[in-house]
């Protein structure tokens, strides 16, 4: 139990402050200088807390917004949004979450040694993701070990996902060397290119407009810079809000910020762990067994979707749209607090049309929405585990889930075929099946696809 304790302790840490040590200890491990270490490390983590700062203070003011959308719309569900931050924490305090580090990490390793994955995933925090699966399937099955497999299969498929897509993530994100082993995005990824190739690319009006921010800058100069796209799509969102004038105004100045300062965030990010990243890199180059293999070190996608204009700007744009869509017939959870998220959902559609916003928008629709279903599936064992760790639900709500939950859909396609049909729940599991089947063809059909894209842009 103490050790049990620690862990959780650390885990409780953060980004900002476990992030430096695990990047330090990582350093060190692969032989780089103490001082260099040291310095790019702390560099990180001061990233992180300008991240979770402009964040914070940002989407802070785009939940108020949302929360007055829901109130004048008269918006009520049975369920409610709770969160990413909650729903990590939740998924931390669970017993059987903290083994998914050395497990993740193990299994990682043992990829990696014999090529079969490029990626050397250094972004222990967000392994939650997959202990977030881990949890899920044990709260449905109360079979531990099918929970852990099912966990372990997820980071397998992540990390060649992460691989396959890296060209196109290094070029539209500008992460040279780095790739995105994050579920919640990446996953996302070959239904995306899969639909910009069987469909947007190959409609010739959307091909014609030049709808990225960087052509529209061209065009008309500093009106069209990020800078001015977050203050018109905050004064766009507040105005269908209702929001009193004074608000949308702070709205528009608020989403300015977040384009302008996020990627700057994102520099200084950039600036403390690409040394890290070369250093790492350099020590496989050096071992003969991995002399002359490609290595990518896996970052956090969180914060780079949350940098990219393309998907802020559509992002935000969408969450009326998707706040209407929560009102379909079944639907039990009010999206809410994870709006202020969304863009991640639409990173991989902003990066499949290389930033055009049009097919960004449409594109990324379709993965938002089939989020808010998947985060209703995911409400019964995130509301059970949230009860059984002891955490009060609101008043009044009987369930909980949040919008990131349904980010997961590759650990939905995984676990929900199993439980519906043990619990004999023919629909569910047909459902499931169907979703899978097109996501893994689409996976096959758009398997070309990030090469496409990097050698265009």
């Amino acid at each position: 139990m103490e050790v049990f304790e620690i862990v959780q302790t650390f885990l409780a840490l953060g980004p900002a402050l476990m992030m430096p040590v695990i990047l330090f200890i990582l350093s060190i491990i692969f032989r780089q200088p103490v001082g260099k270490s040291a310095r790019y490390a702390i560099t990180v983590g001061v990233a992180f807390v300008g991240i979770f700062a402009v964040l914070g203070a940002c989407l802070a003011v785009v939940g108020d917004a949302v929360k007055y959308m829901a109130e004048r719309w008269g918006v009520t569900l049975e369920g409610v949004d709770i969160g990413w931050p909650l729903t990590s924490a939740i998924t931390w305090a669970f017993p059987i979450a903290a083994a998914m580090i050395p497990i993740g990490f193990i299994v990682n390793m043992l990829l990696l040694i014999p090529g079969w994955t490029k990626t050397f995933d250094a972004d222990l925090w967000n392994y939650w993701h997959w202990a977030f699966t881990a949890v899920m399937a044990y709260m449905w099955t109360g079979n531990l070990i099918l929970a852990y497999a099912i966990a372990i299969v997820t980071e397998i498929l992540i990390l060649k996902l992460a691989d396959w897509s890296a060209p196109a993530a290094q070029k539209f994100f500008n992460i040279p060397g780095c790739s995105l082993p994050h579920t919640e995005t990446v996953n996302w990824a070959p239904i995306s290119l899969a639909l910009e190739k069987a469909i947007f690319s190959k409609i010739k009006i959307l091909e014609k407009v030049k709808a990225d921010p960087e052509s529209i800058r061209e065009r008309i100069g500093f009106w069209g810079e990020p800078l001015m796209i977050g203050f018109y799509v905050g004064i766009i969102l507040g105005i269908i809000a209702m929001l009193p004038p004074v608000q949308i105004y702070k709205l528009g100045i608020y989403l300015a910020a977040l384009m302008l300062l996020q990627g700057r965030m994102i520099g200084i990010l950039m600036e403390g762990l690409m040394p890290i990243a070369d250093g790492i890199r350099e020590f496989f180059e050096r071992t003969k067994r991995f002399k002359g293999r490609e290595i990518f070190i896996g970052i956090d996608a969180g914060p780079i979707g949350l940098g990219n204009p393309p998907s802020i700007a559509v992002g935000f744009l969408s969450i009326p749209l998707l706040m209407a869509i929560s009102f379909t017939p079944g639907s039990k959870i009010l999206p809410l607090a994870d709006l202020a998220i969304v863009p991640i959902v639409f990173m991989w559609a902003a990066a499949a049309s290389r930033g055009n916003l049009v097919k960004t928008l449409l594109n990324g629709i379709i993965a938002a929405a089939l989020s808010l279903y998947i985060m209703n599936v995911f409400s019964f064992p995130l509301t059970e585990a949230a009860v059984r760790i002891g955490y009060a639900l609101p008043a009044g709500v009987t369930l909980v889930s949040s919008l990131d939950a349904g980010f997961h859909i590759l650990p939905y396609v995984l676990i929900t075929p199993i439980v519906a049909h043990a619990n004999g729940d023919i629909p569910a599991m047909l459902i499931a099946l169907i979703i899978g089947a097109i996501y893994f063809a689409s996976w096959y059909y758009a398997r070309d696809m990030p090469k496409v894209i990097s050698e265009k842009l």
